[in-house]
């Protein structure tokens, strides 16, 4: 149980005392013993000590620091009427001069602005200070409002409205229940309806309350009915936020409890790479992974994840007899392109959350690749991959793989029933490829169980909780299917949450001979120059598909399909080792700019293009050659590398040679 003192300057108002500590009690209930204090018994130099104190005004708020050691635990008091009060002053005619009273000047100050604050200005409100009685300024007032103080209120006053006692403020009862880590859910639930019964002027402070309570139970609802233990760190590791299950794995009451220096090794923690093996913690082994949160550039904390190595070694041996496991990595996914290299920082993001995620683009670009990296860079990683391309089963098929059938739900149906690719993705990923060719039957059977995470067999009227991550492809225009009423605009808003678009081959040209390479091995080298300037020039309609295609069909025929060459006749520049120069003092002609060049890691890779394979070690003598004869100008860092005009023009005067 926490300890909070209420600190006042007398006891002189019992009655207001004890409301403000019942107030108090009947929100937080036995987690917090209240006491009062008052600063007229205090000794100088008195030490009080409590886990929270509550200062009952301003003047009590500066005086408590000369009696209090750790200042950061005290909070004002402020205080809020009821809306019952409310009802009363708004029937009091408009511009009416009303006495408000109190049992003090200071106390019917804070008052009187408590209703200005929540919008009350109808009448002209002014405070009492009875040592002013007796001049007779409040004899012209009629009407009086004071809350539950009515003995204050001078005799000559007609007309009384007692408001009775302000109620204390919900923003003093919120900050007090963070404060003290009180954040439970009695303490919610009481907190949530005290609020309705006040009058504040903060509307918008309620609201963020009650959205991120909202969310906060919803988040807890979905986390913790996983079998993996989800934990938030701050940048110092200190726990925010703890799951059922890593409760239960560190054998702890709440998240405060969790001291993980103490069971995962701090050089572990703090590292940026993961452990392969799993880490030993109690009486289990788990597998950890950790994953940064930032907030733009700026590292906020970590979301970090332990699965249990026998719950991860049973899946991962049934998903290798399905087959249902993601083989690839974002380093398997080979690209020199800056276009490519933004789609996969922007994948690596995306894997670090558990929404929906749409990629798009054409035929053969790589999507299941994108998706699979996706899945192992995510927390689900050592649970099922599950792939399945929609468009190549007919619909009743598909639905029935997707979601399972109960036994003998239609002819030919196994006796027993069978479970769907949904249940078996369970905790993992499922990948649905050309998800815009499904029919409007299966548009809405899946559209609710995005949004209720549910299935339901085919034949069975039982709905069946599923915790997955759905990962969507197409290479179809769904915009333009939505707009012709062909595709669900509510499904597709639900699918494109985190779009991911990859770029067509003839648009990553850089990309084309590091995959050559990559399909063909050393027989690579073998091409001759001229060949290898054939591919940058043709538009590969079917992207990388083709491009491995055509490195078969080249290891076969030692040539390239017929269609490359005569897309890219004419188009050439002949380039040999012989003038290798020329070939250099072009690149860096097409590249040269006012304020900046090109590098020598970007020329190694034009060059590549041409056919010319180059060290570093020999580029950087040929461009020193160049330098000295005043054709180029090497610049450093980021300036790199500009032709002169002397360049240029020894460049015209040999392009015929060239």
């Amino acid at each position: 149980m926490k300890h909070v003192s209420l600190i006042y300057r007398t006891n002189g108002n019992v009655n207001a005392i004890e409301f403000i500590k019942k107030n108090l009690e009947d929100i937080f209930g036995d987690h917090i013993a209240f006491t009062n204090c008052y600063l007229d018994d205090l000794a100088e130099g008195q030490k009080l000590h409590a886990d929270a104190f509550l200062a009952i005004d301003e003047y009590i708020y500066q005086q408590a620091s000369l009696y209090i050691k750790d200042f950061n635990k005290l909070i004002k008091i402020t205080r809020s009427p009821e809306r019952d009060a409310l009802k009363k002053i708004s029937q009091i005619p408009a511009g009416t001069n009303v006495l408000i009273v109190n049992d003090s000047y200071i106390s019917s100050l804070d008052t009187l602005n408590s209703f200005y604050e929540v919008g009350i200005s109808h009448i002209n409100m002014i405070a009492f200070d009875d040592s002013l009685a007796h001049t007779g300024i409040y004899n012209h007032l009629k009407i009086a409002i004071t809350p539950s103080e009515p003995l204050l209120v001078p005799p000559h006053i007609s007309e009384i409205i007692d408001i009775g006692y302000r109620q204390v403020s919900f923003e003093t009862m919120f900050k007090l229940m963070k404060m003290l880590d009180l954040d439970i859910s009695i303490i919610n639930r009481n907190l949530f309806r005290y609020m309705q019964s006040l009058v504040e002027s903060n509307n918008a402070f309620h609201a963020n309350y009650i959205y991120g309570h909202l969310k906060s139970e919803m988040l807890s609802h979905i986390v913790n009915s996983s079998k993996i233990a989800m934990i938030l760190v701050d940048n110092y590791y200190q726990v925010v936020y703890a799951n059922s299950k890593a409760l239960q794995i560190f054998q702890a009451d709440d998240k405060n409890q969790i001291h993980l220096e103490s069971c995962i090794d701090p050089s572990i923690l703090t590292s940026a790479d993961t452990p392969d093996a799993p880490l030993a913690i109690d009486d289990g082994n788990y597998y950890y992974n950790k994953y940064p949160l930032t907030l733009m550039d700026e590292v906020a904390g970590y979301y970090i994840t332990l699965q249990d190595e026998a719950d991860v070694s049973t899946a991962n041996k049934v998903n290798r007899q399905k087959g249902h496991i993601a083989r690839y990595h974002f380093k398997d996914i080979i690209h020199q392109s800056s276009d490519m290299s933004q789609v996969i920082h922007t994948a690596k993001q995306i894997a670090l959350t558990d929404h929906t995620v749409l990629i798009r683009g054409e035929s053969g670009t790589g999507k299941e690749l994108i998706a699979q990296s996706i899945h192992n860079a995510s927390y689900r990683n050592k649970f099922p991959f599950v792939a399945i391309n929609c468009a190549a089963l007919p619909d009743n098929l598909l639905e029935s793989e997707l979601f399972g059938y109960e036994g003998g739900a239609f002819t030919g149906a196994q006796a027993k029933g069978k479970i769907g690719l949904f249940e078996q993705a369970n905790h993992g990923t499922i990948f649905l490829d050309e998800i815009g060719d499904i029919s409007p039957k299966l548009q809405a059977r899946l559209l609710r169980t995005i949004q209720e995470r549910q299935i339901m067999r085919v034949g069975s009227d039982r709905l069946i909780d599923v915790d997955i991550r759905l990962i969507t492809a197409t290479n179809r225009d769904l915009e333009s299917a939505v707009r012709e009423g062909s595709f669900r605009s509510d499904l597709f808003f639900r699918l494109n949450v985190l779009p991911v678009v990859l770029p067509p081959l003839r648009k990553r040209k850089e990309d084309i001979l590091p995959l050559l390479q990559h399909f063909l091995g050393s027989a690579f080298k073998n091409i001759p120059a001229a060949k290898l300037r054939q591919l940058t020039n043709y538009s590969w309609p079917g992207n990388i598909r083709e491009l491995e295609n055509m490195a078969t069909y080249y290891q076969t025929l030692s040539d390239f399909p017929p269609q490359i060459a005569a897309q890219s006749s004419g188009t050439t520049v002949r380039v040999s080792g012989a003038n290798v120069n020329l070939a250099i003092l072009k690149i860096i002609s097409e590249h040269t700019h006012i304020s900046h060049g090109i590098g020598r890691a970007a020329l190694v890779q034009y060059l590549g293009q041409e056919g010319l394979k180059i060290s570093d070690f020999r580029l950087r003598s040929e461009l020193s050659a160049l330098q000295e004869k005043g054709y180029i100008e090497i610049g450093k860092g980021r300036i790199g590398t500009r032709i002169t005009s002397a360049g240029l023009s020894f460049l015209d005067h040999a392009q015929t040679a060239y």
